[in-house]
């Protein structure tokens, strides 16, 4: 089998991103990576990382690859599942209460909550280079912003509140089950009957 053609191939489906992973999935000898940056054809973007000159550098994938406990939350998750297009300055994640960083990332708003919590609303999306990511479902968020209202910007808090009726995927029957996963099931009902009425 003629791996650099099968990285090569990869590299094209994938818009010129490759991880070690990848390759120990695949059975490609990684030593086949390390070659392909000698002759320039890929550099490192970091650990297990590898992007060729005009791959496409998709911060999200990366982030999530080197941190994959994590889930996109809050405005990113918005942000990702194509609700807003507020730039992202700095990225909200949410990780479990037990996972440890080495290093905060830096650009990174980095919320912890209870492990039984950790799961709800999870989804895979795909970022606008096409790769997939985990981003919190727009009836997480919404839980979210309900149970943290004191901290959130009171603009996006209503304009997120709002938007939901028109979201094409919403699902209310989720919205409160994760709401009483959560404990906050009349707050969110109470707010959703002011909404809609």
């Amino acid at each position: 089998m003629d791996y650099i053609k099968q990285i090569e191939k990869h590299l094209k489906d994938s818009g010129g991103i490759i991880t070690s992973l990848y390759c120990r999935e695949n059975g490609i000898p990684t030593v086949y990576l390390s070659r392909l940056i000698e002759k320039g054809v890929l550099h490192r973007v970091d650990t297990g990382i590898y992007l060729t000159k005009n791959g496409d550098y998709d911060e999200f994938y990366f982030f999530q690859y080197k941190y994959s406990g994590s889930v996109f939350s809050y405005e990113t998750a918005l942000y990702l599942i194509g609700v807003t297009d507020k730039i992202i300055q700095v990225k909200d994640v949410t990780v479990s209460s037990n996972y440890k960083f080495n290093k905060t990332p830096v650009g990174v708003h980095v919320h912890y909550v209870k492990k039984e919590w950790f799961e709800l609303g999870v989804t895979v999306v795909k970022t606008t280079y096409g790769n997939s990511v985990r981003a919190y479902s727009y009836e997480r968020t919404i839980c979210d912003f309900i149970l943290h209202k004191e901290n959130m910007d009171p603009e996006s808090y209503v304009k997120l509140l709002r938007g939901y009726s028109s979201y094409k995927h919403k699902n209310v029957h989720m919205l409160y089950e994760i709401a009483a996963k959560m404990g906050i099931a009349s707050e969110v009902r109470d707010i959703m009957e002011v909404l809609y009425e």
